[in-house]
């Protein structure tokens, strides 16, 4: 009802005020970053946890507010986000070292393998059908290069196991984007019974994927080459193609995490050295990365951790294990100490933006998949975006490679 004064004066707003959603996600931004500059100066923390943090707390009063989903409302500033850090990584991936030491790959495929088998067997303990646990398994593979690349940034870290955790995360995420593609195709068949349609859809992302990403990096090569050594305007440009990448995703109904990093690794093997922008491609960057993962806290009601706590807590465990065994097994042929290895496998823990969105999205295509593990899944993953960046940043810190 509103009040006298408004009803006398038609230009006051309305009693009591009727906030936007806007305004409160603003009010969470500044929030965040506060909570994330007490962490840095007074814990052992990296910002991003107070960035997640906050969001988790201030997620159930958003949702009062809205009624909607942060993850829905706001998908495309976390894609973006998200598409930012992904292009970011796949431009620090040296697949030239790859070349000279092919332990490296061993180790990627081994630590990525146990820990699909890990996963695969603790959900089949629970009687998760097999199609389902090989799909969530596969999400699993995938480490935060969000959090991975952020922590790297904020401790300005250098080194043998910075590199090689870089590395991991791309071709972790790059195995887990692929293996989804390929297990739609399985779920289409088993809940869909079309076989057609199963063979083609995962042909399709693949190609659409492919597509899409190497085009993106010869345009911006050959952009780059015309525009010349002017770092502001450059990264400006990529932010305005990581956005064009994104909004053709879209359109072609590609999800756009694959495109992104490929682009990035074919950038960087064009080019034959990383790039040299500001991290993040500058201040804009920045401040979507702390957005998403802002919304990120958001995201999973915590009803739903509670819900699989269980078997999230078990796949949690199961696949720190086997990554942490993965390394620790490869390491000496690879060239790690042990430090460097179990400190490798300590930072290739989180798991975040890639698996949130594979999980929202393959659940969004097949309720089965969702009705059976998405609680547990998600339970993981925001147990992995609490811990899992003190993880890294502890690790980093360990192998004696931040340089704060």
């Amino acid at each position: 009802m509103k009040s006298d004064l408004t009803v006398q004066f038609g230009f006051l707003p309305p009693w009591p005020l009727e906030a936007a959603p806007s305004l409160w996600l603003a009010v969470a931004l500044i929030a965040a970053i506060l909570a994330g500059e007490l962490f840095a100066r007074t814990a052992w923390l990296p910002r991003m946890s107070g960035y997640i943090l906050t969001g988790l707390v201030v997620g159930p009063g958003m949702l009062a507010v809205t009624g909607g989903s942060p993850i829905a409302d706001w998908r495309l500033v976390v894609e973006l986000a998200l598409g930012i850090l992904l292009f970011e990584l796949g431009t620090l991936v040296n697949l030239r070292w790859l070349g000279s030491n092919r332990w490296l790959v061993v180790s990627s495929l081994l630590e990525a393998g146990l820990s699909f088998g890990a996963v695969f067997l603790i959900l089949r303990h629970f009687g998760t059908p097999s199609a389902i646990a090989a799909t969530a398994a596969t999400i699993t593979i995938a480490t935060s290069p969000s959090v991975v690349v952020r922590i790297a940034a904020e401790l300005r870290a250098r080194g043998q196991v910075t590199d090689r955790l870089m590395l991991h995360t791309a071709l972790n995420s790059i195995y887990a984007a692929v293996g989804v593609n390929l297990m739609a195709g399985v779920l289409h068949h088993e809940f869909r019974g079309s076989t057609l349609e199963a063979v083609l859809y995962p042909v399709y992302l693949l190609c659409g994927s492919v597509l899409v990403g190497t085009s993106f990096a010869i345009v911006f090569r050959r952009v780059e080459r015309w525009l010349g050594n002017h770092e502001e305007v450059l990264s400006f440009l990529l932010l305005g193609m990581i956005a064009l990448t994104v909004s053709v995703s879209a359109t072609l109904k590609v999800p756009p995490l694959l495109p992104l990093l490929l682009a990035g690794i074919v950038v960087r093997h064009i080019r034959g050295r990383p790039l040299v922008y500001p991290p993040h491609f500058g201040s804009a960057g920045a401040v979507l990365i702390i957005v998403m993962f802002v919304v990120s806290g958001m995201s999973v009601p915590l009803e739903q951790l509670m819900q699989g706590a269980v078997v999230a807590g078990s796949l949690v465990l199961g696949r720190f294990l086997a990554k942490l065994v993965g390394v620790l097994a490869i390491a000496g042929p690879s060239g790690a100490s042990w430090r460097q290895a179990t400190a490798l496998g300590v930072g290739l823990a989180p798991m975040s933006g890639v698996a949130l969105l594979l999980t929202l999205d393959t659940a969004r295509l097949f309720p089965e998949f969702g009705a059976a593990v998405e609680s547990a899944l998600l339970g993981s993953i925001v147990m992995l975006e609490l811990a899992g960046p003190v993880m890294t940043f502890a690790a980093l810190r360990l192998a004696g490679e931040a340089n704060q």
